[in-house]
């Protein structure tokens, strides 16, 4: 139970990549209008801008993790802290706790919890599960600096052992520990050759661009295609080319959109601005190009889309309403660069999910539903089934807290 608990939250690309491929299937769908969601707050002081999610305890029940603390599913309401809390102004800069993964690193069989801070500031440290809730966790250093704004855990290469997917030094790839030496600190495997990465790069991902069964790494400049070489020592092919021509998004994803059997992206346009698109495939391989629909624009957009705001830093993707088909979350985020910083800062912090529909005659329309305006997010959020009842639910981190909304 608790290793399928485990893959169910870091491996929630590659499980919706999986589920994209299917067809969807007859279901208890739910209109989404209909849809609603009871809102916990978890806490009302700004810890972290990431969350994620495990059964830290054991006991089969998901656990909420959220900067210093994690908090007992199923009702989420008791935390127990694995590093000192220290809560930071929320005008100021980005918390040393950007995302949060769980899983097993130390190899005991308890969930381990990895912490990444800011991209040019902290280290990547891990906490191993010591068993008891009460007892402190020991920290080890995972590597020294995790580069690009929206890194995620993924088994990219399906060899068991997870991977952050960054760059260093130049060049994609990922770094991963070695399950035989769990405490020393991970290596970073590189899949190309040294280009000029910004160091603050917005827009990745990953998911199975060719359906080739491999996954392939999303950037907002284009793709990495997996080789054949499953020992990962040959290099990626990168087939160049923006998906979108603002500053770039943040989680990026493959999904096939429109049903016609190839492999979409969408992402958001720019993840300090406005904006959410996808991108449809079109031609064949190798000449494989991608058109861009927006999904959300600015605010002279409104009436076309139904919502319209600013900084859409940390997306997810799941099928909400149970009709098979993927739907895509994402909010405003709250003051990435203080309360002046960026565009439209005191708008309200929202937190939306957007449903796919697919129309008569191969037409796409994604139609908004606003889950909070409360919360807001920071970069990373979560959707999946936390308390089990069969319904995706969602839950947010920024600097007004760490939520959970649970879907009724």
């Amino acid at each position: 139970m608790t290793r399928a608990l485990t893959l169910l939250c870091w491996l929630v690309f590659s499980i919706a990549i999986v589920a994209a491929q299917q067809p969807p299937v007859p279901s208890q769908r739910t209109t989404g209008d209909a849809i609603r969601f009871e809102r916990l707050v978890l806490n009302d002081l700004y810890y972290c801008d990431g969350v994620s999610c495990g059964d830290i305890d054991g006991d089969g029940d998901l656990d909420v993790v959220a900067g210093p603390f994690w908090y007992e599913g199923p009702d989420f309401q008791r935390s127990h802290a694995f590093y000192e809390p220290i809560a930071l102004p929320p005008a100021e800069s980005p918390s040393n706790s950007m995302f949060s993964f769980v899983a097993d690193f130390s190899g005991d069989g308890r969930q381990d919890i990895l912490v990444l801070g800011r991209v040019h500031k902290h280290e990547a440290i891990w906490y191993e599960n010591p068993g008891k809730s009460d007892a402190p966790w020991n920290k080890h250093v995972a590597f020294h600096r995790v580069k690009g704004e929206s890194p995620t855990l993924v088994d990219l290469d399906g060899d068991g052992v997870p991977q952050v997917i960054c760059h260093w030094d130049g060049c994609w790839g990922s770094i991963q520990p070695d399950p035989s030496h769990p405490t020393e600190p991970w290596r970073f495997i590189p899949i190309d050759e040294p280009e000029d990465w910004p160091q603050f790069y917005h827009g990745q991902g990953v998911g199975d661009i060719n359906n080739d069964g491999k996954l392939d790494l999303l950037l907002n400049d284009g793709w990495y295609e997996q080789p054949d070489d499953a020992s990962r020592t040959s290099p990626w092919k990168f087939h160049r080319g923006l998906f979108s021509t603002g500053r770039g998004g943040a989680q990026m994803f493959a999904h096939d959109v429109d049903g016609d059997g190839d492999q979409d992206v969408l992402s958001a346009v720019d993840a300090h601005g406005w904006g959410l698109a996808w991108y449809e495939q079109s031609g064949t391989r190798p000449d494989m190009a991608f058109r861009e629909h927006l999904i959300m624009g600015d605010r002279s957009a409104i009436d076309r889309y139904g919502v319209a705001f600013t900084q859409p830093h940390a997306l997810a993707s799941a099928d909400i309403n149970g009709d098979g088909l993927p739907d895509l979350i994402t909010g405003k985020r709250r003051w990435a660069h203080g309360p002046d910083g960026d565009i439209d800062p005191g708008a309200p912090p929202v937190v939306y999910w957007f449903e796919l529909r697919r129309e008569p005659g191969g037409g796409v329309r994604y139609v908004p539903h606003q889950i909070d305006d409360a919360s807001g997010v920071g970069v990373q959020i979560l959707a999946t089934d936390l308390n089990q009842d069969g319904r995706v639910d969602v839950a947010t981190a920024s600097k007004l807290g760490t939520f959970v909304f649970l879907q009724k």
